[in-house]
């Protein structure tokens, strides 16, 4: 597929890459930023998910972007720190942390259920399976098997501001 240049037919996927320098020469992307989903840049140039994936391609050859599986694509260079929406599980962890750090929950209360933070949080078991191993991972909470997810004591929280 092609769209009209200037100096006649330009394939779509050079029309990406060239949309994808621009926005990095301009500052509306930055070094560790994420690019939109494979979805999205398709949707918003009109192009077919192998056409986009073939723009991407190019750009990783030239070392322009890079790519984490099964996070996306991000603005090279592969040191920059990452820019990106937080995944729900890290926004329902985040919530979670920050409910203890308010003193919602005391040191050793049990959390609510999966089914309870499920409801809360309106997102999926895995989701929230997945925020309780962050926050586990981090120090904010311990699980004890078959009885429940407990808030740790504070001297075992992360360092926060």
């Amino acid at each position: 597929m092609t769209k009209r240049g200037p100096r006649g037919p330009v394939p779509i996927y050079q029309t990406i890459i060239k949309a994808i320098k621009d926005d990095i020469a301009s500052g509306r992307l930055k070094p560790g930023q994420a690019l939109p989903t494979e979805a999205e840049l398709g949707e918003t140039h009109g192009a077919s998910r192998l056409t986009v994936r073939r723009a991407l391609a190019a750009l990783r050859e030239e070392s322009v972007i890079y790519t984490v599986r099964p996070e996306g694509s991000y603005v090279g260079p592969e040191d920059a720190p990452k820019i990106r929406k937080a995944w729900p599980f890290e926004q329902v962890a985040a919530s979670i942390a920050e409910g203890i750090k308010k003193g919602n929950y005391e040191t050793d209360e049990v959390l609510p259920s999966e089914t309870e933070m499920m409801e809360q949080h309106g997102v999926a078991k895995k989701t929230v399976r997945a925020a309780v191993a962050l926050l586990r991972e981090q120090g904010w909470v311990y699980t004890v098997p078959a009885i429940g997810t407990f808030v740790a004591a504070r001297d075992k929280w992360p360092n926060t501001p």
